[in-house]
């Protein structure tokens, strides 16, 4: 290469096409020692950036030549300036427009995913029940085992019940004041002296609960010493166990459907191998807290008073009650048989007996009342009954001291009624007690029938009407 007296290739200018005239002053800098590789390097960074620079500058220049093309044709450079001035105006108008638009969209688009994922999965239910509300997790080999419907999802259980998720919510919320209520409720009188509240779900929340029974409940078994609410089996057969026994013992527990609450029930199907959210509807649509009515200002409004609990009135409670105390039988069955005595449950009456007269029954009371305490059952001391041979013993209101048998009191009360319906006549009898006398008449009769048979025959010999 040849060069001229300052040491540059005479063919700079070709050099400069070819690579571009910062370049070749990098290189000439590289070559005359004034820049380091490592320099060089680090020019090129801002080199780029310089040349970034020059292409906005470009474009302003390109734009502000496109103005002045503009003025130029134009007859008046205010009339110009108007125009450019609105075309912008328009322009951010419509910029402002198209972001009000998507973000309207976006608003919508995220309400309405939120919507359907409240309905499809909510996450409240209500104050006081939604804590666990979480449809993850679970078992469904243990449903499976059981023979129970597989349940993963609020919408499984919608599906299952035939309804709508929203219908569905609608039934299970739980709301601590509302203008309607899924029961009836009424009060009824108790035999032992004052009353007991009833409440009969409406028919949604009725055809809800006998799904709930007849698909789960039904396949599950409460322990063998539980002898109510069970088919083919009454009171006589709970009676029958401890008759002829010399010692019989009763006690009562104190609030039993009350007791039973609605974390206890949520516990109960979680134990089925449901997931805490599924768990947590199934016991929303089987538990309610005890309400009142309350009108202001001639509104009325339905009040909750208590806590969620086992309703007396709804389809599933007699089961779920002898299913969740199966613990509790389970431990009473073992105390009781390693003491020597029998024990049955007839809903909340616990009764033991043994044939050993000689057996501490006060040791007896004081194990059964720890273990209930531990299982969250309270004894209601006030009832408990120790019935010694030849004394009076009763279970569940009949007579077990030889056999099981109605007491004379229960006798002397239907024989008196028999004889008013036919003295003072059935429509009578009727209106004085407000429903049929016939009815209840035919009501003792079966009674009788199904605990002494001989005496309810003749009861049907004396009075061939029933």
């Amino acid at each position: 290469m040849t060069t001229d007296e300052s040491g540059m290739d005479p063919r700079w200018r070709d050099r400069i096409d070819a690579i571009g005239s910062a370049n070749f002053e990098l290189e000439e800098m590289l070559r005359l020692g004034f820049l380091t590789a490592d320099q060089v390097d680090h020019s090129a960074e801002q080199l780029a950036r310089y040349e970034a620079t020059l292409d906005e500058l470009a474009e302003a220049v390109a734009e502000l030549a496109s103005v002045r093309e503009e003025l130029k044709g134009s007859a008046s450079i205010a009339t110009a300036l108007r125009a450019i001035r609105a075309r912008r105006i328009e322009r951010v108008r419509a910029t402002a427009q198209y972001k009000r638009t998507e973000k309207a969209r976006l608003d919508a688009q995220r309400h309405s995913e939120w919507v359907e994922r409240k309905t499809v999965t909510p996450v409240f239910l209500g104050r006081g029940v939604s804590s666990r509300l979480s449809f993850e997790g679970g078992d469904t080999s243990r449903q499976a085992a059981l023979g129970l419907p597989a349940l993963t999802t609020f919408v499984d259980i919608s599906e299952r019940l035939d309804l709508t998720p929203s219908r569905l919510q609608w039934l299970a919320y739980e709301r601590a004041a509302a203008s309607s209520d899924h029961y009836s409720r009424f009060e009824i009188p108790k035999r032992s002296g004052g009353t007991r509240l009833i409440s009969s779900p409406k028919p949604a929340l009725r055809i809800a609960q006998q799904w709930v029974r007849e698909s789960v409940l039904s396949h599950l078994s409460p322990h063998g010493a539980a002898m109510a609410f069970r088919p083919r089996t009454s009171i006589v057969d709970n009676a029958r166990i401890h008759a002829g026994e010399s010692v019989v013992v009763r006690m009562d527990l104190k609030e039993f459907f009350p007791s039973l609450t609605y974390v206890r029930v949520r516990g109960f199907f979680e134990s089925l191998g449901y997931n805490p959210g599924v768990a947590s509807v199934l016991a929303l649509l089987t538990t309610d807290a005890p309400r009142a009515r309350v009108t202001l200002d001639g509104v009325t409004t339905v009040v909750a008073v208590g806590e969620r609990s086992l309703p007396q009135g709804a389809c599933t409670s007699p089961d779920l009650a002898n299913l969740i105390a199966r613990g509790l039988d389970q431990r009473l069955t073992g105390l009781a048989g390693s003491r020597g005595w029998a024990y049955t449950r007839y809903a909340d009456d616990l009764v033991f007996s043994t044939s050993v007269a000689s057996e501490d029954a006060g040791r007896l009371v004081r194990g059964v009342t720890g273990i209930c305490a531990s299982e969250g059952y309270v004894v209601n001391t006030k009832k408990t009954r120790i019935m010694r041979q030849p004394n009076r013993q009763t279970v569940t209101g009949l007579l077990v001291n030889d056999g099981v048998r109605l007491t004379r009191r229960d006798l002397r009360r239907i024989r008196a009624f028999l004889h008013r319906c036919e003295t003072q006549g059935l429509e009578a009898v009727s209106e004085d007690i407000g429903k049929s006398a016939a009815h209840v008449a035919r009501g003792y009769h079966a009674y009788a029938t199904m605990v002494m048979p001989s005496a309810a025959a003749r009861m049907r010999a004396n009075h061939p009407w029933i």
